[in-house]
């Protein structure tokens, strides 16, 4: 048996899949790798939480760059890995998708808001820092363009930021423990385009295998999980997922 027909075998065996993603599945829609040595971080020196929360000119700053996001979103579609995450997520109404990403193009190829956790939070959202309501992500946008006051909550008047994990923000505890929970309820993990050095999503494969469930990965790079996992797969996801969905 090949090891395409292993994956397929293992995910029509599976009661619960469970799917994490990172950069590498965006990176193919042409998003570049924000973390990479040309990446986003590499030019943009990354605004800490707390200059953000005392600052006013580093707020203005991140808004900036958001619509500079927001611009390059705009001609970025899901690709065919997206088009196999959906598919696997959708196929089982127990299956999961996490995701390190921020981009929203997982939402894009079809995959209900009910079946996601975004570990790192979403840059096509908005959300105030006090209550967590969420808020017009345009009207921001608009402030910065015409050089006006940045608005405040409409519900509490607290600051609003892009409903992203910035560097130095707490994670969100809530989501950590709903994503933990999925992992060890399922029976099989599938890691696609993650490195799995950034924490703690790079924890999860780990308790996936201790509460027994079975792994694959599926990634361009090496990891350190290669080892332990069931099923290793370095190659260009592009070819993986087409070579998949034909199984299907």
């Amino acid at each position: 048996m090949n090891t395409f027909n292993e994956i397929i075998k293992l995910v029509k065996a599976s009661n619960r899949t469970v799917i994490l993603t990172g950069a590498g599945i965006s990176t193919e829609s042409g998003l570049p790798d924000f973390r990479s040595n040309n990446g986003f971080w590499t030019k943009n020196k990354p605004i800490q939480f707390n200059e953000f929360l005392m600052s006013e000119e580093k707020q203005r700053l991140s808004w900036e760059r958001n619509i500079e996001l927001h611009s390059l979103l705009k001609n970025i579609k899901p690709n065919i890995g997206h088009a196999f995450v959906e598919k696997i997520t959708n196929i089982q109404k127990n299956n999961f998708l996490l995701t390190q990403n921020i981009d929203g193009l997982h939402q894009k190829s079809g995959i209900p808001r009910n079946k996601i956790i975004e570990i790192h939070g979403n840059a096509i959202e908005a959300a105030c820092l006090e209550c967590g309501a969420k808020q017009n992500i345009t009207d921001f946008h608009d402030a910065i363009k015409s050089k006006a006051p940045l608005p405040k909550c409409n519900f509490c008047e607290g600051i609003v930021k892009v409903a992203t994990i910035s560097f130095g923000q707490p994670m969100n505890e809530k989501d950590m423990m709903h994503a933990s929970k999925i992992v060890q309820e399922s029976d099989l993990m599938i890691v696609m385009g993650s490195s799995l050095k950034v924490l703690p999503a790079g924890k999860l494969p780990n308790l996936a295998m201790q509460s027994g469930s079975k792994l694959i990965i599926l990634n361009r790079e090496k990891t350190r999980y290669d080892q332990s996992a069931d099923i290793v797969m370095n190659e260009e996801l592009q070819n993986i997922c087409s070579r998949l969905l034909e199984e299907l």
